[in-house]
């Protein structure tokens, strides 16, 4: 299936809905609304920066790197002293979460999936993978317009 192609006004204001939808309420849905903002920032700062006019413009990156901020991060050179990071995989300058139900290790690019399907994550890498998203939120908002 195609993928539906967004400019960067789009991006960019999906990412403020998101963002403000996001503080208006609580828990999961909350959660995945903060990623997708993230998400959709990153992606509109990414086309600005590379004089792209929709994402259709740059499926290879879509493909290649889906919803792993991680890679956008790194597409973007977002300074590491930008963003505060306690729970890390490793070699990594994202968060990474352990699920509560076995203990295993996720990177920050699944973390939409476990809040849609309300998954459960150990609730200390939960409360720094918001904060980390709450800080790359911080970025995108100094850097969206510029």
């Amino acid at each position: 299936m195609k993928k539906i192609p967004a400019d960067v006004s789009e991006l960019k204001q999906a990412f403020h809905q998101h963002l403000k939808a996001h503080r208006s309420i609580t828990g999961l849905s909350s959660y995945l609304l903060l990623f997708y903002a993230a998400e959709c920032g990153l992606k509109s700062i990414y086309l600005r920066r590379n004089y792209l006019q929709t994402t259709e413009d740059f499926q290879d990156r879509i493909k290649k790197y889906g919803h792993n901020l991680d890679s956008w991060c790194k597409e973007l050179d977002i300074p590491a002293s930008q963003l505060t990071v306690k729970t890390q995989t490793k070699n990594k300058s994202t968060p990474s979460f352990h699920l509560a139900c076995d203990g295993s290790i996720r990177n920050i690019g699944a973390a939409h999936q476990v809040w849609r399907y309300g998954i459960t994550i150990k609730k200390e890498d939960e409360e720094d993978l918001i904060d980390w998203l709450h800080q790359l939120c911080n970025w995108i908002k100094e850097n969206i317009s510029r």
